[in-house]
């Protein structure tokens, strides 16, 4: 027996808030050991390559997971996809080394040592071969093991970590080198518990597979999403760039900073995404339809306003959280994270709703719809980074607008193929910002005192969220639930902290 969604939700949301803590105390310490300049190229190679990846990738790892959480049984998809893997990590060594020999590494990361260049291919691979396994976990539903893992594994690297920023030789090499030894040693204990669970066995290692079916496989699958990759990576890649060669490596690091924090709203949200991928999978391979419509109705909303939640208090907050996590080196990003607060809503939309594309395989669809959008996001790129030089600020403005705009066309599709109607989902967007915004700026007033800026946030944070509960109550559809779950809730809580008492 499989654990049940509830469950396998809340511990990896444990695991996102243990992250999320840990990501807090990195973003106050990171960006002011490395400084403005060397964190704004390691923010300039991370996002670099995982695009480079993606678009070699192709979709393909959507597909590997989609396909094996529907059937478990279908081992021969985790020995394709690691050959695959291999192949992926083959052509970027080659790449790379070929721009290295001929002198083309200027072109590609303007402003960067050369030597960086294979310091961010090894981590963006490291990176995304872990998210495989993580992938792999979800739909075999080991989430709860491969979670209790990560958190172990958090904490003991964030120790590590807090030891080597304390020596004076630590610089973007060594951060570099830290990050190689936190993944290597991830996969390695995913690999142990894999090996325990039955998952990986030595029957995999195999090259006698059916590859003409499974590539034909894959290829109706990612195919559309290739087509996509190819126009929003070229453009995620071009922004990054122009960011970088019009306005340097700082306002690079200011923007690498502001996503960092804004991240932070993302810790509730992305716990859901592979775990309703996954059910929207298999409830869709079983013809399901009304579970779907009941876990979309439900979650998508829900998660929106939880995003809102932290979103709206980031975003008024954000001079004191700078004040805290940085120094004055890092005081240009304030308009940047404002902005980039509320990018976390939308995206929490996005993540989900593409679920649904990927479950019933319209990824045509999906990829129009991306095409249309990464077209209007080049323009945005184009007035606000080079025409109106907005540096920072003006790539967090075409990230959110983008990202309003894209999410709004997919929802009216999937609302279209669920039967289920549009504007209570827009509705709810606008009036949950509104309310939560509303709150958050009452707390910020309430606190308007002599107090230190870790003071503020905190005082503030208490109020708000103790108005936000008791809006919850008064309005249980800020958060797409009702009284009868509201007070089945508290019984629950209450009964579990009399037990441990």
């Amino acid at each position: 027996m499989e654990d049940s969604l509830q469950k396998r939700y809340s511990i990896k949301l444990a695991a996102n808030i243990v992250g999320g803590l840990i990501n807090i105390i990195l973003v106050a310490i990171v960006p002011k050991a490395l400084g403005p300049v060397a964190f704004g190229q390691f923010s300039y190679l991370q996002q670099f390559f995982s695009q480079i990846i993606a678009f070699i990738d192709g979709g393909t790892s959507t597909a590997f997971f989609t396909k094996l959480s529907a059937r478990n049984e279908r081992k021969e998809l985790i020995s394709f996809y690691f050959i695959f893997s291999i192949c992926l990590f083959i052509v970027l060594i080659l790449f790379f080394s070929i721009v290295n020999i001929t002198g083309h590494v200027a072109y590609f990361a303007p402003g960067i040592p050369p030597e960086y260049l294979y310091l961010g291919l090894w981590f963006g691979f490291f990176t995304w071969f872990t998210q495989i396994f993580i992938k792999i976990a979800d739909a075999y539903a080991l989430t709860i093991s491969v979670e209790l893992i990560k958190i172990s594994h958090k904490l003991v690297m964030l120790g590590l970590l807090l030891y080597l920023v304390q020596k004076p030789i630590f610089n973007l090499t060594y951060y570099f080198y830290f990050h190689y030894f936190s993944l290597l040693s991830f996969l390695l204990l995913i690999a142990v518990l894999f090996i325990r669970k039955g998952v990986l066995s030595i029957d995999l290692v195999t090259l006698k597979l059916a590859y003409k079916r499974l590539i034909a496989e894959f290829v109706k699958f990612s195919s559309s999403i290739f087509i996509f990759n190819i126009v929003a990576i070229a453009v995620a890649l071009f922004d990054i760039w122009l960011l970088q060669k019009t306005s340097g490596s700082i306002e690079t690091g200011f923007y690498g900073l502001a996503y960092s924090i804004a991240a932070m709203c993302f810790l509730f949200t992305s716990a859901m995404t592979p775990l309703i991928t996954r059910e929207f999978s298999k409830s869709y391979e079983n013809s399901k339809m009304n579970e779907i419509r009941r876990l979309f109705k439900k979650y998508i909303p829900m998660l929106y306003a939880v995003s809102a939640y932290f979103g709206v208090f980031i975003a008024l907050q954000s001079e004191n959280l700078l004040l805290v996590f940085t120094d004055e080196q890092f005081k240009g990003a304030y308009v940047a994270l404002v902005i980039m607060a509320f990018y976390p809503l939308h995206q929490t939309y996005g993540q989900l709703s593409s679920a649904l594309f990927f479950a019933t395989e319209e990824t045509r669809l999906y990829k129009k719809i991306g095409v249309f959008t990464s077209l209007i996001g080049l323009l945005f790129s184009f007035v606000l980074i080079y025409w109106l030089s907005l540096g920072a600020a003006g790539f967090a403005w075409k990230m959110v607008l983008v990202q309003i705009i894209g999410v709004n066309i997919q929802l009216y599709f999937n609302t279209r193929f669920l039967k289920l109607k549009i504007l209570p989902f827009i509705q709810h967007q606008l009036y949950s910002v509104l309310i939560l915004g509303g709150l958050a700026y009452l707390s910020v007033i309430v606190t308007l005192i002599n107090l230190s800026p870790i003071q503020s946030i905190l005082m503030s944070g208490i109020i708000y969220t103790v108005l936000v509960i008791g809006m919850t109550f008064l309005f249980p559809l800020l958060f797409m639930t009702n009284r009868a779950e509201l007070k089945q809730f508290s019984s629950n809580i209450i009964r579990k902290i009399l037990r441990s008492s």
